[in-house]
């Protein structure tokens, strides 16, 4: 059991370790060419420099023991792993750790300096996401609220693959990043945003595909009514992408009619909306979706998670639309799919969970006929509105925590100068300048032949 157990696992974590190709072709084909190895180059310190550290002191930080009497959060025996029996936990939890990493790399693509991106790598894996890890997965007080709350036992925080503990942190410090790092240049100017387009869609498409596969792995892994998971996983998803897919084609469609036929503003020549079917925003939506379902996607209705996944998709397009209000620039989506998408589905997955899950609000029996003044009655304790609190408590606390750690360390890295490549190197390209291998050399390219066939 032990050993068919032990492969499962790793099995599923390699797929989910093969999400790091998907977000390094995702981020490439988003980002200009000149600076498609810089991207590359991150994608796989990711996972190289997040395997030393998650085994140096992350994992101990997520899963070392504690003395719950004391209530102590942090791991009281750090040090390197060196045996027993957890290996594939380890493993499995150390390409968590890297996929929310490579959450903020994304964000910051494009401008951040090469030894920044170092520091605050180091610390998310090794600190930052191992404790909130270990608040909601493995012993800390999130997963077993403290006695003085007196919450009922079925009462706890639940977030089965990681929305809040993996996206949600992600997020969140890719939103700090972009706040101290500011946008690219020639991203907004004037109070006007310009689009900078990536340099390959297919790229985008491919990495994309492999993502969806990422996901699936992730519900695989935990091992609990993995066929739902994934059935609600592959619908919330698909809603949110073809969701925000129409927003984004009816919108200025309805601004049209809103400016020039409900308040009658006048204008010199007749304008026709511009409306297009997004593949880019259809690619992100979905994911954002997918992110969504991590919290609850095992216990989920199939219904509730088409309706979680709708939910979503008007998140993204509204984040998305704030981001340009605030002049934040995030080249490759990371804080409408990641940061909105788990803070969804971590507060929408007690709504609409299966009638076998005491706390589902769609399932609540009701109060008995007699209850009233028996204090342990459902009337005066509902356990889907406990639930709920204690999941808004869990996600603000997850946020809070990664907001001020990754605040101070982006400061530490703009205070030293260190955060932000100079101007000169933004403009012509990271590649050549800090890595001397550009993805396209032009010598590639080309031939000795005067034609290139044909008659």
């Amino acid at each position: 059991m032990g050993r068919d157990y032990d492969f499962f696992l790793v099995m599923n974590a390699c797929m989910v370790l093969f999400m790091q190709s998907g977000f390094a072709l995702l981020e490439a084909g988003s980002v200009r060419a000149k600076n498609v190895t810089n991207i590359l180059i991150k994608n796989l310190l990711d996972v190289v420099v997040g395997a030393i550290v998650y085994w140096a002191c992350g994992f101990a930080f997520a899963y070392g023991k504690v003395k719950r009497s004391e209530h102590d959060y942090v791991a009281s025996n750090i040090r390197i792993i060196h045996g027993g029996s957890f290996y594939g936990e380890f493993f499995f939890n150390f390409v968590f750790a890297a996929t929310a990493t490579t959450i903020i790399s994304g964000a910051v693509a494009e401008r951040v300096e090469f030894l920044s991106y170092l520091v605050y790598g180091v610390v998310a894996t090794g600190f930052i996401q191992p404790v909130a890890v270990h608040w909601g997965w493995s012993n800390g007080w999130l997963l077993y609220p403290p006695e003085i709350i007196r919450l009922p036992p079925a009462v706890w925080y639940r977030d089965y693959a990681g929305g809040g503990n993996v996206h949600a942190v992600g997020g969140i410090a890719a939103l700090v990043g972009c706040v101290f790092m500011g946008p690219r240049e020639g991203r907004f100017e004037d109070g006007r945003k310009y689009h900078i387009p990536g340099h390959s869609t297919p790229l985008t498409c491919m990495g994309a595909f492999i993502l969806i596969i990422g996901f699936l792995a992730m519900v695989l892994g935990h091992g609990d009514n993995v066929a739902l998971g994934v059935t609600n996983l592959t619908i919330g998803g698909s809603m949110s992408g073809i969701t925000c897919m129409c927003i984004v084609f009816i919108a200025p469609k309805l601004e049209y009619l809103w400016k020039y036929k409900i308040k009658k503003i006048p204008r010199s020549r007749k304008i026709k909306p511009k409306q297009y079917w997004s593949f880019l925003v259809l690619v992100d939506a979905t994911l954002a979706g997918m992110v969504a379902m991590c919290a609850g996607c095992n216990v989920l209705e199939p219904f509730g998670a088409a309706i979680i996944g709708i939910v979503a998709g008007f998140g993204f397009a509204v984040t998305e639309h704030w981001l340009h209000i605030r002049q934040i620039d995030d080249p490759v989506g990371s804080i409408p799919v990641h940061l909105t998408g788990g803070v969804i589905g971590v507060l929408m997955a007690p709504l609409f969970a299966n009638k076998e899950e005491e706390y589902s609000f769609i399932h609540w029996k009701g109060c008995d006929f007699d209850c009233v003044g028996d204090v342990n009655s459902t009337c005066v304790y509902n356990l889907g509105f406990q639930q709920l609190l204690w999941q808004m408590i869990g996600i603000v606390a997850i946020l809070m925590w990664t907001l001020v750690l990754s605040s101070f360390i982006f400061w530490i890295c703009w205070y030293c100068d260190i955060l932000r490549v100079d101007m000169d190197t933004e403009v012509r390209g990271i590649d050549i300048a800090k890595h001397g291998e550009p993805a396209y050399p032009n010598a590639a390219y080309g031939h000795g032949w005067d034609t290139e066939g044909g008659s």
